[in-house]
């Protein structure tokens, strides 16, 4: 993909890598129809050029908790040697180099998630660098006159507390709120027909099923979610599954269909623009910035809507929120309202919340820079390449 940027992109050579791993756990795991997370990880990717400019990356790595270290192990044996002296005019160019070398691991071990997961990581860290070098927002090195606030969602509310929670997140600006069902009806029903019933002028309400059902059990369920008012219905059916079966689900829809995060290539979400209605790349999953700003733009020159998936740390947070500014369209912010102390760290305040729109940091690259050694508490490791 061919990039153009509101500055030009001077050549520049990496000169130093790190990637650090966090852990933590948490008092209030994050529940979901597939499985619990007892505690947050966070891997970041920190690339220095020889004068000394510096950019961030998130390498993806929530579920199963063993991931994390895993891509970072995996991040530190790839990547050094394939970024490192390297010159880089252009950031998509250069991914795209090193994703066709990592193919040939790939496919050897089988493995083209974390292999996807580590270039993701890079490619953010590599245009968060561009960005500092060019001394402006990545947004506005992506597209001139990006906004500054995105709209966005609470997002990750557990099966229980969920009203409480609900009420919560409004209270810090929230406008809109998701809510993860796959538990049954009863428990389902009840938080949706909670939230819904307090809900004001104005707010959206969406439901993430995560992947629970069958089709058949999906046409099913669809049926008593209709009088919810779903702003959108999340992966009702396995992200892998055939277009027969996305067409049977589309067609049982009384609201619309979101779904992204779990599609693997680029091929998939073309395809699935037939039956997608609001489209979720993740940042951490499928070609970082690069890969994620292509599948926005042909989703809006298809008329369906850019919406980036993100459940995870502070860094890919801002680089989602800094893509859907980019991208333009009528996209909504995930922000994961579950506790998360590493993001929180990460962040530091800099996004904050008006009126149902996250105001990004200002200041060049994604806007923040990190005091890892601050987080030294929930250390797992780090490791330095030069």
């Amino acid at each position: 993909m061919t990039i153009t940027t509101t500055s030009p992109i001077k050549p520049f050579r990496p000169a130093r890598m790190d990637i650090h791993v966090f852990r933590a756990d948490v008092s209030k795991p994050v529940v979901t129809s597939f499985g619990t997370m007892t505690s947050r990880a966070t891997v970041l990717l920190r690339v220095e050029d020889t004068d000394g400019h510096f950019g961030w990356g998130e390498i993806w790595g929530n579920f199963p908790s063993i991931t994390s270290e895993y891509r970072a192990q995996l991040a530190g044996w790839a990547l050094p040697s394939l970024t490192i002296g390297k010159q880089i005019d252009d950031p998509a160019a250069f991914i795209a180099g090193v994703q066709s070398t990592l193919k040939v691991m790939e496919v050897q071990s089988d493995e083209p998630g974390p292999n996807a997961g580590i270039a993701a990581g890079l490619d953010q860290a590599i245009w968060d660098l561009a960005a500092r070098r060019a001394g402006v927002s990545l947004r506005h090195l992506l597209r001139d006159g990006a906004p500054d606030r995105v709209p966005a969602y609470a997002s990750g509310l557990n099966p229980t507390g969920a009203i409480e929670k609900v009420a919560e997140c409004r209270a810090r600006g929230f406008r809109g709120f998701k809510q993860k069902i796959g538990f049954g009806d009863d428990i389902d029903h009840g938080n949706l027909a909670g939230i819904r019933r307090d809900m004001q002028g104005g707010e959206a309400l969406y439901a993430d099923a995560n992947m629970r059902w069958t089709v058949a059990e999906a046409v099913d369920k669809i049926k008593g979610l209709a009088v919810f008012d779903l702003a959108w219905l999340e992966e009702p059916i396995r992200a892998d599954q055939p277009p027969e079966a996305w067409r049977a689900v589309k067609a049982a829809m009384p609201m619309p269909l979101a779904a992204g995060e779990n599609l693997r290539g680029a091929a998939a979400f073309t395809e699935a623009l037939e039956w997608v209605d609001f489209m979720q790349p993740d940042v951490g999953k499928l070609g970082g910035v690069t890969g994620c700003l292509a599948i926005a733009r042909e989703a809006l020159e298809h008329g369906r809507t850019y919406c980036p998936h993100w459940l995870s740390g502070g860094v890919g947070l801002l680089h989602s929120a800094n893509l859907l500014a980019a991208a333009g369209g009528a996209g909504v912010l995930e922000m994961d309202s579950n506790m998360n102390p590493l993001r929180d760290a990460v962040l530091a305040g800099s996004i904050r919340l008006a009126e149902g729109d996250a105001l990004l940091p200002g200041g060049s690259g994604i806007g923040i820079d990190i005091d890892t050694d601050a987080m030294d508490q929930w250390k797992v490791s780090h490791q330095t390449f030069r």
